[in-house]
């Protein structure tokens, strides 16, 4: 699926659906068919379709992303870092968020606005990253 076809989508989707447009995501961009800033606004795009539900991600998808945002994480540039700590946060992407707490401490070079960000988005999830409704759970 290129950019335009996920900008197309409507704005709620069932889960399952999604489910299967982040997997088939997922393989074309395993396969090269997508280029790697493409698939972070790709994956933004559907992320924010998938906050709509007030669900999970069906956790097998959901962990595939982890591992593939773990490989991209990198502290530069500030829009892939800004993309990538949405999804990460958004989807509640728990190996990919440890790194991205580990990469402040083993990278001395991050940019000032960079470190920042992510810092900011550390304190604000705090201990909840595996659920991004978390906040929520009190209007229940």
């Amino acid at each position: 699926m290129n950019l335009k076809e996920i900008e197309n989508l409507p704005d709620v989707l069932p889960t399952e659906t999604l489910a299967l447009i982040f997997q088939n995501v997922l393989n074309e961009f395993y396969e090269g068919k997508i280029e790697e800033k493409d698939f972070l606004i790709i994956l933004s795009q559907l992320t924010d379709r998938q906050v709509m539900t007030y669900e999970l991600l069906e956790s097998e998808v959901r962990n595939s992303i982890d591992k593939v945002l773990y490989k991209l994480w990198n502290t530069d540039p500030y829009d892939d870092v800004d993309i990538i700590l949405s999804i990460v946060v958004n989807l509640g992407l728990k190996n990919c968020f440890q790194k991205i707490k580990d990469s402040i401490n083993q990278n001395r070079d991050i940019d000032e606005l960079i470190l920042k960000e992510i810092i900011e988005t550390i304190d604000e999830v705090g201990e909840n990253i595996s659920n991004p409704y978390h906040g929520l759970e009190r209007f229940k």
